[in-house]
């Protein structure tokens, strides 16, 4: 499979991105400590059955972008896949990771013209998530969320070192055995000290509204709300980010029909751990 890199020049921003082969358009996001390349084992599959794959850098985290992180909320970068899936010739299809399952599950409800089918992978579109605050067991799991809350701690933990980075991979997916070329491509990327200061813009948008556009605040009612297209929700059995029992009922905040699975003896990244599986069901979902 050959990868090359593209721009995808939208109304927001230019936005590098890889890509391979050719055909309808998938759009995959990655998400944190994460690369577009993760994406390549299954991207080898989609390919194969004649899909263009497009992985485009998340905003901040490029060359050539990592001075635009201006405003870093989770609408910011949903209307980011927007734009792009708008560049491409809308509607497109959509796989989402960690940080990207949010952006296609905003997508998909604040955005839908844009969507065709959606996936997401490891997290929950934002209307199912309502309780995993309430589980303090998963609060302990997502303590790195609140660590990068704290203004000058988490400088000084992430800059020290990028231990923490092997840990998150090492704990989200304890069976995975990262391969030393992609081991070594995570650690290029976050290894980058403004990369870390934009992987803290984001988790601190979290918790303080300075950080959002104000072009864009008055769509949070519609991302945040259940979408009206339905998506394929896909989790790890064995994931240390966020606990399978999450996944077991969000039809709640998810649309008519709507499929969740969740895969045994995978972790977070679960489409790099098992991508034939993943793929399998990422391609039954897009053909129907």
């Amino acid at each position: 499979m050959r990868i090359q890199e593209i721009v995808i020049r939208t109304d927001r921003l230019d936005f590098p991105a890889l890509t391979a082969g050719d055909g309808p358009v998938v759009v995959c996001w990655h998400g944190f400590p994460d690369h577009p390349m993760t994406f390549a084992p299954l991207a080898r599959h989609l390919v194969t059955y004649g899909r263009r794959v497009v992985m485009p850098f998340l905003r901040g985290f490029h060359p050539a972008t990592v001075d635009a992180l201006h405003y870093s909320d989770s609408i910011t970068l949903a209307a980011d896949a927007a734009a792009v899936a708008q560049a491409l010739g809308e509607p497109v299809d959509m796989i989402g990771h960690d940080i990207g399952a949010g952006m296609v599950g905003r997508v998909a409800a604040a955005w839908p013209d844009r969507l065709n089918r959606g996936v997401t992978l490891a997290v929950p579109p934002p209307a199912a998530l309502a309780k995993v605050f309430e589980d303090p067991a998963q609060l302990q799991r997502l303590f790195h969320m609140f660590l990068f809350a704290v203004d000058g701690v988490a400088e000084a933990v992430l800059n020290t070192d990028r231990r923490l980075v092997d840990y998150l991979w090492a704990t989200w997916s304890p069976r995975l055995v990262l391969d030393a070329e992609h081991k070594a491509r995570i650690h290029a990327m976050y290894g980058d000290e403004k990369y870390l200061d934009n992987v803290l813009k984001i988790y601190r948008a979290n918790f303080d509204p300075s950080r959002f556009d104000p072009a864009l605040v008055d769509r949070g009612g519609r991302t945040e709300a259940v979408a009206s297209k339905p998506l394929l929700v896909l989790g790890g059995g064995d994931d240390g980010c966020l606990d399978p029992r999450h996944f077991a009922g969000p039809h709640d905040g998810l649309a008519p029909g709507s499929e969740v699975e969740v895969l045994p003896r995978v972790g977070h990244f679960l489409h790099l751990e098992q991508p034939d599986t993943v793929a399998e069901r990422v391609l039954d979902w897009l053909s129907r």
